[in-house]
C-alpha cells in the first residue's frame, strides 16, 4: 500500500509519465529496489493495482449510498441514480488525499480514453456498471441499448473531467463551495441523462 500511495502522490505531483520507479520506491521508503518488481511486475502493474484498489472502494461505495437511498425512496429518482454515480468518487475524495491524488491523475484519462465506459473502468467494475444501466434504464425505457450506454458514456465523461477539475484546482470536497459544485454537477448529469434523442441525431444514425 505504500507504493500505492506514493506513486499516486508523485503522478499528481510530476505527471504519469514524468516519474521513475526508483523515484517511487524512494518516496515509499523502501530499502530494497526490486520491491515494487517483486510486488507489481512494472510501472504498468503498479498502475493496474492503483486502478483495482481504487475501483473496490469506489463500489464498496457506491453499494452504501444507494442502500442509503433506497432506505427513503424505494425507486430511485434520475437525480438519485446521478448522485450513484458520481457519489462515490465525490466521498471518497473527502475523506482520502490519496483519492483526490487518483482523480487529478486519472479523471482526465478515463474522459479522453478511446475505449467506452466498461472497457475503461475494466471488469472490476463490471457489475456496478450492470446495475447503473439497469437504473437508468427505468428512467429511459423509450432508448434503445445503443443510446441508453451512449449517454451513460457521455455523462461518465463528463463527470470524470469535473471531479478532476474539482481536484486539481485544489477547492476540495467539503464545504459550501463542495455542495454547490456536487449539485451543480448532479444538474448537469441529469441533462445528459434525460436529453431527448433529438430527430437530426436520429436521421444521422
Amino acid at each position: 500500500m505504500l507504493l500505492i500511495h506514493a506513486a499516486e502522490n508523485l503522478f499528481a505531483e510530476k505527471g504519469l509519465e514524468n516519474v521513475a520507479i526508483r523515484a517511487i520506491i524512494l518516496a515509499a521508503e523502501q530499502k530494497n529496489e526490486s520491491v515494487l518488481q517483486y510486488h507489481f511486475g512494472s510501472k504498468a502493474g503498479l498502475i493496474q493495482a492503483i486502478h483495482r484498489y481504487r475501483s473496490a472502494q469506489i463500489d464498496e461505495t457506491r453499494r452504501k449510498i444507494q442502500a442509503e437511498l433506497v432506505k427513503t425512496n424505494a425507486v430511485l429518482t434520475l437525480r438519485e441514480v446521478a448522485v450513484i454515480m458520481i457519489g462515490p468518487a465525490f466521498r471518497l475524495a473527502a475523506a482520502d488525499q490519496g483519492f483526490v491524488n487518483y482523480l487529478k491523475v486519472f479523471g482526465p484519462l478515463m474522459a479522453l480514453a478511446d475505449e467506452n465506459l466498461e472497457q475503461r473502468l475494466g471488469r472490476q467494475r463490471k457489475a456496478g456498471i450492470a446495475e447503473l444501466k439497469l437504473l437508468l434504464r427505468a428512467h429511459r425505457r423509450q432508448l434503445d441499448d445503443e443510446m441508453l450506454e451512449l449517454q451513460l458514456d457521455h455523462a461518465a465523461r463528463f463527470a470524470s473531467l469535473a471531479l478532476s477539475h474539482q481536484a486539481r484546482a485544489g477547492k476540495g470536497f467539503v464545504g459550501k463551495q463542495a455542495k454547490f459544485f456536487f449539485e451543480n454537477l448532479l444538474d448537469n448529469l441529469m441533462a445528459i441523462l434525460s436529453v431527448e434523442v433529438s430527430t437530426e441525431t436520429r436521421r444521422a444514425r
